[in-house]
């Protein structure tokens, strides 16, 4: 096992702070119709929220993922082969030259039919746990594009590989709170995206756990950079605890 590196220059907290809003859970305007997941549930830090900044910055070597879920973390470590250049929070990875795009862990409850005006919109009933569950809850939202789910394996767990797109021309200050949303985890907290934003998904399951990895692509994302991402989803290792 190589041994994680950790430095603390304050250069990387503003890029952090963009990051999170990009691969991490917010706490502003919750869902509250029946249905809603986690309605009024904490969250990690947003780029609209005051910051407990995620503080991490690893030289290559692995890192462990929380996935936002306490059952899954207590009962699995998710553990990746970073590549030079990426800092890190408790659930995601970034390149801090790549608009804060990188690569995030996480368990989803359920999905938004509408992401951009997504107010009222989490699927009642929810999405099954299932991996055609949210397969299917993410190929029927409305004003973005997904491909063909694929068959993949992440360290031996089977599951889905799609990939999804943002419309570059979605403009945020049209959706609600200016924010375009995808996802929320089991507490209720929302995956929230940029416009010509693509996300490369692995979601799998660990032994009947759903487990997503998202490989988030920017407009900066260079053919290197998603090659490097798609390198180190690849070497994702899931063990028990």
């Amino acid at each position: 096992m190589i041994t994680l590196i950790v430095r603390k220059p304050m250069v990387f907290v503003a890029i952090l702070m963009v990051a999170a809003g990009v691969l991490a859970a917010c706490t502003t305007g919750e869902d509250t119709r029946p249905g809603a997941a986690g309605a009024g549930a904490t969250s990690i830090p947003s780029s609209s929220a005051t910051a407990e900044a995620p503080s991490a910055t690893a030289e290559p070597g692995t890192w462990v993922f929380k996935t936002l879920d306490l059952d899954f973390d207590t009962t699995y470590r998710v553990t990746m082969d970073l590549v030079d250049g990426y800092v890190g929070g408790d659930n995601f990875v970034v390149r801090g030259t790549d608009s804060g795009q990188g690569i995030g862990a996480w368990t989803v409850g359920n999905v938004y039919a509408e992401p951009c005006h997504w107010h009222g919109t989490l699927l009642a009933p929810p999405i099954d746990p299932s991996v055609s569950g949210l397969v299917a809850g993410l190929t029927s939202q409305r004003g973005r594009q997904a491909s063909a789910a694929t068959d993949t394996s992440l360290d031996g767990f089977t599951g889905k590989f799609m990939e999804l797109t943002v419309p570059a021309r979605i403009d945020l200050a049209h959706c609600n709170h200016g924010q375009f949303r995808t996802w929320v985890d089991p507490a209720g907290g929302p995956r929230y995206l940029e416009p010509g934003q693509r996300d490369l998904l692995w979601i799998v399951d660990v032994d009947g756990s759903r487990l997503v990895i998202d490989a988030a692509l920017g407009p900066d994302t260079t053919d290197q950079d998603r090659a490097d991402r798609i390198q180190m989803v690849e070497s994702i290792r899931i063990d028990p605890v």
